[in-house]
């Protein structure tokens, strides 16, 4: 696959940031009419979020990058996952995934000591795997449906299942859990780990918005088939047509 390519899936899954109506598909199918029913809507969201991030998030994660090193970048971007252990916990009991459940119990207590808060991931290095599951997925494992594609302003692409879901991922982080003024907490360190990650791919999502004829288009679709594929545990990469003989990018797990 081609590079410009990767880059714009990239950017469709990291720019930021009445659940179960019955009348639409629980899963995303870009044939499916209506699934896309506020495009003009979800399109000026997006072209907020993309000046947000040309002129706040991009120059200010420039920045970040020239004063630090990528080893550093990546230990801070471990340190948020480490943080929304109790998420993934909950989140893989919810789908009656007791031993995922318990690899990540097992993952936060080595990370959190010998990995020094999150900063290292000794537990990767022990074979214990990140099951990087949300509420959002739990949802569609219960048979939920997606109900219409959304743009939320800061979070990017979204739907009211995962909508609804974001709200319980935010409320089962330690972030939230362990402080006093959780929604302050939550907007500045939340600041910090997009500044973090917008850094970690800089690149690539620079050469998504010159290579993309339709970045909304790509955006929607991509976002809808990755759900898809993660609420079924399957490689994201089945689910899409491989170019130039390669297959599909594996996406970081946060």
């Amino acid at each position: 696959m081609s590079r410009t390519r990767l880059a714009a899936l990239s950017l469709a899954l990291l720019l930021p940031l009445a659940v179960g109506c019955v009348k639409y598909p629980n899963h995303w199918d870009r044939e499916t009419q209506g699934n896309d029913p506020f495009e003009n809507q979800n399109r000026a969201v997006f072209e907020f979020n993309e000046d947000l991030d040309t002129y706040v998030l991009d120059p200010v994660a420039s920045g970040w990058e020239f004063i630090t090193f990528e080893g550093l970048r990546e230990s801070v971007q471990k340190f948020f996952i480490n943080l929304a252990f109790p998420r993934r916990f909950f989140a893989n009991l919810g789908q009656a995934e007791g031993r995922a459940a318990m690899d990540e119990l097992g993952r936060f207590l080595l990370n959190t000591t010998v990995g020094i808060g999150g900063l290292f991931d000794p537990a990767t290095h022990v074979g214990i795997p990140l099951h990087n599951e949300d509420f959002g997925q739990m949802f569609g494992a219960w048979g939920i449906g997606t109900g219409p594609f959304w743009v939320l302003p800061f979070f990017g692409p979204s739907n009211p299942r995962d909508a609804v879901g974001l709200v319980f991922d935010l409320a089962f982080d330690l972030r939230t859990i362990a402080s006093a003024t959780p929604i302050g907490t939550l907007a500045w360190t939340g600041a910090i780990q997009n500044v973090n990650r917008r850094a970690l791919v800089d690149e690539d999502i620079d050469l998504a918005r010159d290579a993309a004829l339709d970045l909304y288009v790509f955006s929607r679709d991509a976002y809808g088939q990755r759900r898809d594929a993660a609420i079924a545990n399957r490689d994201f990469g089945a689910d899409l047509p491989e170019e130039d003989g390669d297959s599909l990018y594996d996406f970081p797990d946060e």
